[in-house]
């Protein structure tokens, strides 16, 4: 029995074909529409958002911290001095790990010029990790004018409540006592920028722009050096203070407390044997006889009455 096949119907099947390629045409137009939706919402209406965010991953500003003031005697003789350290610095922005950093950076912190370049060779080991040249202070003078200049040490967590972040950007030092402490906003400087363009690892690709730091002013003192020279020699091994004062003008001339202490120390940290040394002297290096010691008045004042 011969078996009959029905005719195909080409209408109905260009029908259904072309109903497949317009709903599959529907389907893809849709799904742009959501993508170029998506694109506009990201980069028109947010543009900021993600311009600010994609700058903070690729451009940094960095800060320049100012060079400090010198200190002179009244006849130039310099009292306080600057010189370059090296550090190595950290950023919590890029480092997850901050107590696992430390300990792997302990073996190469001696920071000589053979460990900075161990430290160049390992570097992609440490992003955020980097190793800056900064200017500290140093006292040629150490003991002989400590009580008088004071010292520069760094700056505490009561301190960094307390002062301008933006000014001290970069700076990690501030004066603790005497003239460092008294004119420390004469002293500073203002801190520049420097915007540069880095990769994940923090390592600069290009600079994009700079603002030169202001360094600080330089602060002339009344003190002689001759004369505070000889009258720190009076008071070798010997506990006591002279201040030596021009009657007509009230300058100070000499301030000498004994015994005295190296400044010095304070500078990059003192260490806790070094400052229990101190501390615990018997003698009190620390204690300024000549501003802070209160003592009766010697047979000199008695004329003043007579009159």
């Amino acid at each position: 029995m011969k078996q009959h096949f029905p005719l195909k119907n080409m209408q109905q099947e260009k029908r259904i074909y072309k109903g497949r390629i317009f709903f599959a045409i529907s389907v893809v137009v849709v799904f742009l529409l959501l993508l170029i939706c998506r694109y506009a919402y990201l980069q028109i209406i947010h543009y900021d958002d993600f311009t600010t965010a994609s700058d903070k991953n690729r451009i940094r500003l960095q800060p320049l911290p100012p060079a400090r003031g010198y200190i002179y005697d009244r006849n130039g003789v310099l009292l306080a001095d600057n010189y370059p350290v090296f550090s190595a610095t950290l950023s919590k922005t890029d480092v997850s790990d901050i107590d696992g950093t430390l300990a792997r950076l302990i073996p190469i912190l001696s920071l000589t010029e053979e460990d900075i370049a161990k430290f160049s060779e390992v570097k992609y080991a440490f992003p955020g990790v980097k190793i800056e040249t900064q200017m500290t202070r140093y006292y040629p003078h150490g003991e002989l004018f400590a009580h008088v200049i004071g010292y520069v040490g760094r700056i505490n967590d009561k301190e960094l409540k307390s002062i301008d972040k933006d000014l001290y950007a970069g700076t990690n030092l501030i004066g603790k006592i005497g003239a460092e402490k008294s004119y420390e906003e004469l002293l500073h400087g203002t801190p520049g920028y420097e915007s540069v363009e880095a990769d994940a690892h923090g390592n600069v690709l290009r600079h994009l722009g700079r603002q030169d730091p202001v360094r600080g002013n330089d602060l002339y003192l009344s003190i002689d050096y001759g004369l505070q020279t000889i009258a720190a020699q009076q008071l070798v091994d010997r506990r006591g203070a002279i201040v030596a004062m021009d009657p007509r003008t009230g300058e100070i001339l000499a301030l000498v407390s004994s015994p005295s202490f190296n400044p010095n120390l304070f500078v990059t940290g003192i260490s806790t044997k070094d400052y229990s040394g101190l501390r615990d002297n018997p003698d009190q290096p620390l204690y300024n006889r000549a501003v802070q010691g209160a003592y009766p008045p010697g047979s000199t004042i008695k004329p003043m009455f007579g009159l």
